[in-house]
C-alpha cells in the first residue's frame, strides 16, 4: 500500500485558486482577504485535510504559543482540578498546553528535549519541590516561566526561586482549619503531612501554630506523614487510630489523604465526626460528595491558575515580572465531617 503524500499550502492555494500568501494569512489570522475567500481556503484546508507545520512556524517565527505545563504526578485529584483550571484561562487566552510529568523529565538532557527543541514558549511548574534543574535551560533561552501552588520558604532547604510564585496560603489556611477544631473542643488533634512538599511543610507549620495559639500540646506520635495520596492517608490514620490516648481530630494535609483516613474510621467502626472529626485541604469535587461530606480548606483554584497565565502572558509579551510570591486567601467550607468531642 502507497501512502499519499501529505498535503502542502501550495496544494491548498491550487486547490482554491488563490495564491501562497493568501492561504498563510487565512492561517495566521492576519487581515487582507475577503470573507468569501477566507471562507473557501478554511474549507480547502478541511477538504484536504491539510495540517498546519507548527515546526516550520516555528523556526521561522522564533516564538511559541505553546505552554509547557510540569506537574509532579498525574494521580493527584487535586493536581487534575488545576490542570482543568490552566486549561480552561490558557484556551481563552489563545494558548496551547502540553503536559509534562516530573518523572518523564528525569534528568538534564530530557528537559533540554522537552523544553529546549522550541515548542514549549513558555513554563508553568504546579507544586514542585524545586526548579533548579529547570533554571539553566530557563535562563538560557529567555523562557518566561511561573510556579503555581508552591510557596518556596526561602531557607536552605527551600531556597527562594528567582521566578514568580503564585500560591494559596497554606500556612494560615491550615491554622484557620485547626483552629476550628479546637474551637469545637477538641483537645487532641493530629495530622497527617505531605511530607516535605513546601506546601506540606506550610500547612504542618499552620497546624502547630494553631496548636501554639489554643494553649494545646505538641505531640509527636500525632504527627503522621504521608504523601498527599488516598493511600497514604488510610495507612496514617490507622496508626493515628492506635495511639493512646487516641486523637478525637485528624486535619490531613490533602483531601485525598482526608478521604483515605475517613474510610479507616469505617473500618475500625468509629463514626465520622461522632467518634472521629475528619478536616481535609483543597476542596476537590470528591469532597463534598465524600460519606460525609467532607469540611475542608478550599484553594482558589481557578483565580490562581487566572494568575499566573496572566504573569506568563505579560512576560511573552516582554513585560518584566520579577520574581515574588502571590498569596491567595483559603476558605474553610463547612460540611459534616467534624463535631464537637464525644
Amino acid at each position: 500500500m502507497v501512502r499519499s503524500s501529505r498535503p502542502t499550502i501550495k496544494d491548498v492555494a491550487k486547490h482554491v485558486g488563490v495564491s501562497f500568501k493568501t492561504v498563510s494569512r487565512v492561517i495566521n489570522g492576519q487581515p487582507g482577504v475577503r470573507p468569501e475567500v477566507r471562507a473557501r481556503v478554511r474549507a480547502a484546508i478541511t477538504e484536504l485535510g491539510y495540517v498546519v507545520n507548527h515546526s516550520a512556524r516555528l523556526l521561522a517565527s522564533g516564538s511559541s504559543r505553546t505552554l509547557g505545563v510540569v506537574i509532579p504526578r498525574i494521580t493527584d485529584p487535586y493536581t487534575f482540578q488545576m490542570i482543568h483550571h490552566v486549561g480552561t484561562v490558557s484556551e481563552a487566552a489563545g494558548l496551547g498546553v502540553i503536559i509534562l510529568t516530573r518523572p518523564t523529565l528525569t534528568d538534564e538532557i530530557s528537559i533540554s528535549n522537552f523544553i529546549g527543541h522550541g515548542l514549549v514558549g513558555s513554563l508553568l511548574f504546579v507544586a514542585p519541590r524545586s526548579t533548579e534543574p529547570y533554571l539553566p535551560i530557563i535562563r538560557t533561552l529567555g523562557l518566561p516561566a511561573v510556579v503555581m501552588e508552591t510557596q518556596f520558604l526561602g531557607d536552605a532547604q527551600q531556597p527562594a526561586m528567582p521566578i514568580p510564585c503564585v500560591a494559596s496560603d497554606n500556612r494560615h489556611g491550615a491554622f484557620a482549619g485547626v483552629s476550628y477544631l479546637a474551637g469545637l473542643g477538641h483537645t487532641r488533634i493530629a495530622t497527617i503531612t505531605g511530607g516535605e512538599a513546601p506546601q506540606a511543610r506550610l500547612r504542618l507549620l499552620g497546624y502547630e501554630d494553631a496548636l501554639a495559639a489554643h494553649g494545646l500540646q505538641s505531640n509527636a506520635a500525632y504527627v503522621r506523614h504521608g504523601r498527599f495520596t488516598w493511600e497514604s492517608g488510610y495507612d496514617q490514620a490507622l496508626a493515628l487510630l492506635d495511639a493512646t490516648p487516641r486523637p478525637t481530630a485528624i486535619f490531613c494535609a490533602s483531601d485525598a489523604m482526608a478521604l483515605g483516613a475517613i474510610r479507616a474510621c469505617h473500618e475500625r467502626g468509629l463514626r465520622v465526626p461522632g467518634d472521629m472529626s475528619i478536616l481535609g485541604f483543597d476542596d476537590i469535587p470528591d469532597a463534598a460528595a465524600s460519606a460525609p461530606p467532607l469540611t475542608t480548606v478550599r484553594q482558589q483554584a481557578f483565580a490562581m491558575a487566572r494568575h499566573a497565565i496572566q504573569l506568563l502572558q505579560r512576560a511573552m509579551e516582554g513585560e518584566e515580572t520579577p520574581p515574588g510570591t502571590h498569596l491567595y486567601p483559603t476558605e474553610l467550607v463547612i460540611r459534616a465531617s467534624c463535631a464537637s468531642p464525644a
